[in-house]
């Protein structure tokens, strides 16, 4: 696979957290890969105010790749990223720390979207958090460039009505192509009620895991513990999914 979009419907589901524990537990999925978080969400970055508080340099995230004036390169991505592990098999783009900033960045994320598959060429995959859909400055591009669509909900009736409403429109949107998959918080109903309530096929699992969620959110401390958390351990499994559901291409062709 090459990207995979998360999103939501309404509120504060976690999204930013969900795509986060999804980025670390990637290259333990698969070693032989790198993996690029873009923090595309317009109503402004969660990681600046959560995992990347202590700050970012003046040359990263999605702002300085805006103000590159030739045609956006996969090297130019990766020089405006930042590491988050010691290997550096785990990137992230920063994103805006004012929402008014999204308004002039439609040819950015139409530039991310045709270099986010090139980068998926060169072992780089990307995870893309969206934020809320429907937002007037919403990365469309970076939505309709997407092997996997999750709508990320929370487990209960009030996240349900909307969440199905996004996945009718991309449903729509995605009429030709893998339909949207929904990536649910907590527990409360089963995998067969959730595929009915929201009109999907496939229901990932995503522990409501207030403690680890804190340490990606505060920029805690983490050791042994978080790396065993219940939010790593379903993040490992909705990222072994995601490979069920967009296997790479390159696998693809030599099958």
């Amino acid at each position: 696979m090459s990207v995979v979009a998360l999103c939501s419907a309404h509120g504060a589901p976690g999204v930013t957290t969900t795509a986060l524990a999804l980025t670390w537990m990637w290259p333990v999925v698969h070693p032989d890969r790198r993996v690029l978080l873009v923090d595309a969400d317009p109503a402004g970055s969660g990681l600046l105010t959560g995992y990347l508080q202590s700050g970012v340099p003046d040359t990263s995230g999605v702002l300085a790749l805006a103000a590159q004036r030739a045609r956006l390169s996969v090297e130019q991505v990766i020089e405006c990223a930042v590491a988050i592990d010691p290997d550096s098999a785990c990137m992230t783009l920063p994103g805006l720390a004012d929402p008014v900033q999204a308004r002039p960045l439609a040819p950015t994320w139409a530039a991310l979207a045709q270099a986010s598959h090139e980068l998926g060429g060169l072992g780089v995959d990307v995870v893309v958090d969206l934020g809320r859909l429907g937002h007037r400055s919403e990365a469309t591009p970076l939505l309709e460039a997407a092997d996997v669509v999750a709508v990320t909900s929370r487990c209960d009736v009030a996240s349900f009505v909307p969440a199905a409403a996004a996945v009718r429109r991309l449903r729509a949107e995605r009429a030709s192509r893998t339909g949207p998959v929904a990536l649910v918080i907590g527990h409360g109903y089963s995998p067969s009620e959730i595929t009915t309530a929201l009109g999907v096929t496939h229901v990932l699992p995503m522990a409501l895991d207030v403690w680890a969620a804190s340490r990606f959110e505060t920029g805690g401390a983490l050791g042994w513990r978080f790396d065993r958390s219940p939010l790593l351990r379903t993040a490992r499994a909705v990222v072994e999914r995601f490979a069920q559901l967009a296997p790479s291409r390159d696998l693809a062709v030599s099958s």
